[in-house]
């Protein structure tokens, strides 16, 4: 299938002129890693509007007398483990057995294990970083809870193959040991494009595992965007005003009344992912909109471009 651009005069689209798309020869398998790494929810299904976050990059994994680099490694809102293999290219074959070695090696892991990953991960970045793992998974998750939730880190482990192609013989194995063994792997393809005018596109296509894993958003909900649910609930509630507040709690209530098995994160991480000046909404980076305003802990009414300023996708004040 090809893809365009419009290329237009003047802004008008009736004299427009198609324009094709081509794969970039140049090698973006780090860059995309980086892109991934800034994007996580990519390999989550876009209709649960949710997150993961990352503890780990090339973190040593021991398998036998040998020492493994599995290229991420993230936790989920379940608190399970996400492992990432990335590839440029075709998958070779013994990619199977090396993301295999990786959750033989995670599944090992304890709370303990886990916490001094995503330390060394965060230090990185900040050497003054000193949060522990349960703290990140609150900022995240839970950022306005007074409560840490209850979590079992590390119960199940999360496959993923990355891949510019995924050869049959990876697909066909990895549909087995899902289907067979259950085991929870998925295969993710990605093309990078590149217009004439220097534009990239990134083209995804979920090969292996997407369309049986079993979904957060209810299938009732699943046949509209559930950000749309949310927000009508949010428009519902405060009938348009800026003046009424509102809490996850108050629009989770308003949409069982239509879903009664909608999710709870899923209310709240959507509503920290439209927050303008949420401090964890640097977490949920693809797909935002700017539409509430946090007043206090738990506490937001509808967004004042005016009156609130202009601020940032990770939630900064720029003005």
């Amino acid at each position: 299938m090809g893809l365009y651009t419009l290329r237009m005069s003047n802004g008008d689209t009736s004299s427009g002129v198609l324009e094709g798309v081509k794969n970039d020869s140049v090698s973006y398998e780090k860059d995309f890693e980086n892109w991934l790494e800034n994007s996580p929810n990519v390999l989550l299904d876009e209709n649960d509007e949710e997150t993961l976050f990352w503890i780990g990059r090339q973190a040593a994994a021991s398998v036998g007398d040998t020492d493994k680099y599995p290229d991420l490694i993230g936790i989920d809102s379940s608190g399970d483990l996400v492992i990432v293999e990335l590839k440029k290219g075709r998958t070779p074959r013994d990619i199977i057995a090396q993301i295999l070695e990786y959750t033989t090696w995670a599944s090992g892991l304890t709370y303990e294990d886990l916490n001094i990953i995503a330390l060394n991960y965060y230090k990185k970045q900040d050497c003054n970083f000193e949060k522990s793992l349960q703290q990140i998974y609150q900022e995240v998750f839970y950022p306005d809870s007074e409560d840490m939730p209850e979590v079992q880190f590390n119960k199940n482990q999360k496959l993923y193959i990355v891949a510019e192609e995924i050869s049959p013989v990876v697909r066909q194995v990895a549909s087995h040991l899902r289907t067979k063994y259950r085991m929870n792997i998925s295969c993710l393809e990605y093309h990078v494009l590149k217009s004439k005018q220097g534009e990239f596109f990134i083209s995804t296509e979920k090969t292996v595992g997407f369309d049986n894993l079993a979904p957060k958003t209810p299938d009732a909900i699943r046949a509209f965007k559930v950000k749309d649910v949310i927000s009508d609930a949010v428009n519902r509630l405060t009938q348009g005003s800026r003046t009424i507040l509102f809490s996850p709690a108050d629009v989770y209530i308003e949409i069982k009344k239509q879903y009664p098995d909608i999710n709870r994160s899923t209310v709240g991480c959507q509503i920290i992912q439209d927050c303008v000046n949420h401090s964890s909404r640097k977490h949920y980076p693809s797909g935002q909109r700017d539409l509430y305003y946090k007043v206090d802990k738990g506490k937001f009414r509808l967004y004042d471009p005016v009156a609130d300023g202009q601020w940032n996708f990770k939630g900064e004040r720029i003005s």
